[in-house]
């Protein structure tokens, strides 16, 4: 006779808190430039988020009721994530700007933003008549585009959706809106392909509300518009057509997701042991992508990546912290290559092929944890793949990047911030990794479905 109102009062505490969630991101997207007021809404933000899991796991309602329940609920935070402009980056203006670019007709892997050959295209929005400049000075005036003297680094299908974005914009009206209202967009279809997921896994819906509910979802793809939502949104479409076993199909959406960031590639390992279609596929998707291009510009088709990743500190090992507590930043640079491709390589031996989603949640996370990136976008992926498989263990993991870029921003000590990130991170996938490893017994997998 109790559960029914227990239940409701359940219901109407995880309807309260995500209307503060809803707020508080409201707060985030109109604090403009003001990095310390975003940190402390957002700890705050992402502490609320997890109280709201913790209740989703204890309502007992029907797949109907929880399916509406997540897709609502990330629809408010969706709209709350649009009523302002990005706070912490301005990556959204590149998109503009390439779009710009390749609808003029010009590869945008031929020039750099600030090259004179693409003055004539220069608009308001990406070079504002600003005197004094306020953000980079460019020859001949002042954009808002970071790194204007370097090539786009953003793979042909992310070229592709900021095309499609300024086109059903009309060229580009509304600013930021345009692609903030594709990401918002994309963060729903995520969700529902991870509801589907759920249904066809006969798993729990509960834990998609670690992608739908999220803050730092609302934060990062839909007020800040990175690409990553379309990248995550192909590698839930994959863990679908690996369950119907459509492993084709599967390649052809890692595929698409490799050529929107490329470091999805990192899903492969859920190929198992004969992956040669999916493989193939998702090969044949990257250089159909890249082709045009490579023909219209040769080799500058690279971009910045190859700088990106020196600035980044991967050659001289700043990048792996984990690793650099161990064995100092020199080793860190040759041991943290080797551990991420014997992890991967252990993962697509050992992977179950009838759990691809926990193959794929093992690798990203190993990926971030080795690599640990200081941008909390980077978190996104494995946010999705977290909901995908309910390893919860992950969980603070997601959350890691985006505190170390806050801490950047602020000056705070990056090694002491490192360790909370980062080092709290670890003991949760220790502990349970350890604990699971201990009570199943080791059984090799056989050959999987057949490539």
């Amino acid at each position: 006779m109790t559960a029914p109102p227990l239940r409701n009062r359940a219901l109407s505490v995880v309807v309260v808190l995500l209307a503060v969630q809803a707020l508080l991101l409201v707060a985030i997207c109109n604090v403009v430039r003001h990095v310390r007021p975003v940190i402390a809404v957002q700890i705050p933000a992402f502490a609320l988020s997890l109280l709201v899991l913790v209740l989703l796991s204890r309502l007992r309602l029907s797949r109907r009721a929880m399916s509406l329940l997540l897709l609502s609920g990330c629809a408010v935070l969706q709209l709350a994530a649009l009523t302002g402009h990005p706070t912490t980056s301005d990556d959204d203006f590149r998109y503009s700007w390439d779009a710009k670019v390749q609808l003029a007709g010009v590869d945008p892997y031929r020039y750099a933003p600030q090259d004179p050959a693409l003055a004539r295209l220069r608009e308001t929005f990406t070079f504002p008549a600003e005197q004094p400049c306020l953000h980079y000075q460019v020859p001949g005036g002042c954009t808002v585009i970071n790194r204007p003297s370097v090539h786009t680094i953003y793979p042909p299908v992310a070229q592709v959706a900021f095309d499609a974005a300024r086109l059903l914009s009309f060229g580009g009206h509304g600013g930021h809106l345009p692609l903030q209202l594709a990401a918002a967009l994309g963060v729903l279809a995520t969700t529902w392909l991870l509801i589907r997921l759920a249904r066809r896994r006969d798993g729990p819906l509960w834990p998609v509300g670690v992608w739908a509910l999220s803050p730092i979802v609302a934060n990062e793809a839909t007020s800040n518009a990175h690409i990553e939502w379309l990248a995550v949104l192909f590698l839930v479409a994959s863990l679908l057509a690996l369950r119907s076993g459509r492993r084709g199909l599967a390649g052809v959406a890692i595929g698409a997701a490799i050529a929107t960031k490329l470091y999805p590639g990192l899903m492969l390992v859920t190929a198992g042991r004969r992956p040669v279609r999916m493989v193939a596929s998702a090969t044949a998707v990257v250089a159909l992508s890249y082709l045009p291009h490579v023909l219209a510009v040769g080799p500058r088709v690279i971009g910045y990546l190859p700088q990106y990743l020196k600035d980044e500190s991967h050659s001289s090992g700043g990048r792996y912290l984990v690793v650099q507590w161990v064995v100092g930043q020199h080793l860190a640079s040759y041991l943290a290559p080797v551990l991420l491709l014997g992890g991967l390589l252990a993962l697509w031996w050992w992977g179950d092929p009838a759990q691809p989603e926990r193959t794929a949640v093992a690798s990203v996370g190993l990926y971030v944890l080795i690599t640990t990136p200081n941008y909390a976008w980077y978190g996104l992926m494995l946010i999705a793949l977290i909901a995908a498989s309910g390893r919860w263990e992950w969980l603070y993991l997601g959350f890691a990047p985006g505190l170390l870029y806050m801490a950047a921003e602020v000056h705070w000590d990056p090694h002491v911030v490192s360790v909370y990130a980062y080092g709290t991170a670890l003991i949760p996938i220790v502990l349970v990794s350890t604990r699971r490893m201990l009570a199943t017994p080791r059984v090799r997998p056989g050959s999987g479905a057949a490539a």
